[in-house]
């Protein structure tokens, strides 16, 4: 049951802080009503589209209402907060923001949690878990830049995608010694949860090759 409440947790929280990422940055480009929606369902659902094709099945959001009552709800807080405080909503429509990223980070890290839980459960190997959870986590914020026409953050920040493998990796091997469930979603999300957020502190940047 705890196992069932936590994964259901993620599920909430990072559709709903990816839903917000998209429609805060909707709101930067001066998007309009529609245009906010299919920004925030996009980069909430965008995800999960792509990890249930890998995995040759019917799309949750497709036959759970849950997602999307999730996204939509993000996006509602989004627009009320808009309508309340003009002031770009402390920060939240700068892409570069602290606030910005901090809420990208939470979906990052719920949607890694959840496209490695999906792997484990499908039976894939270990590059095969990673693989589900870096895709699962970086997928519907690589639809958001691109629609907006951004360069991924993905593409332009190193320690992204590093983040959510990392927490994928964590999450196998704890996944493999037999650790509980719910202590394996668990520790994978603050595993990547942290390690994003110190990147954003502390400006982490990977070796570039220099030509």
């Amino acid at each position: 049951m705890l196992e069932g409440l936590l994964f259901e947790s993620f599920v909430a929280m990072g559709t709903i802080a990816f839903a917000m990422s998209g429609a805060f940055k909707a709101i930067r480009h001066e998007f309009d009503v529609l245009g906010l929606l299919v920004l925030g369902f996009s980069t909430a659902l965008g995800g999960g589209l792509i990890r249930d094709a890998l995995l040759h099945r019917t799309p949750a959001a497709f036959i759970d209402d849950g997602p999307a009552v999730y996204a939509l709800i993000g996006c509602a807080i989004t627009m009320l907060s808009h309508r309340l405080s003009r002031k770009h909503v402390f920060g939240l429509t700068d892409p570069n923001s602290r606030a910005f990223l901090f809420l990208d980070a939470i979906g990052l890290a719920a949607f890694t949690v959840m496209g490695a839980s999906a792997g484990a459960a499908s039976g894939l190997n270990a590059f095969g878990i990673v693989m589900l959870a870096a895709l699962t986590g970086v997928g519907g914020g690589m639809i958001r830049d691109v629609l907006a026409g951004e360069t991924p953050l993905v593409l332009k920040e190193d320690f992204y995608a590093t983040a959510t493998i990392i927490g994928a990796i964590i999450f196998f091997a704890m996944y493999r010694l037999s650790f509980a469930m719910a202590t394996v979603t668990a520790a994978s999300f603050m595993v990547t949860l942290l390690l994003r957020l110190l990147a954003i502190q502390y400006r982490w940047q990977l070796p570039k090759p220099k030509l």
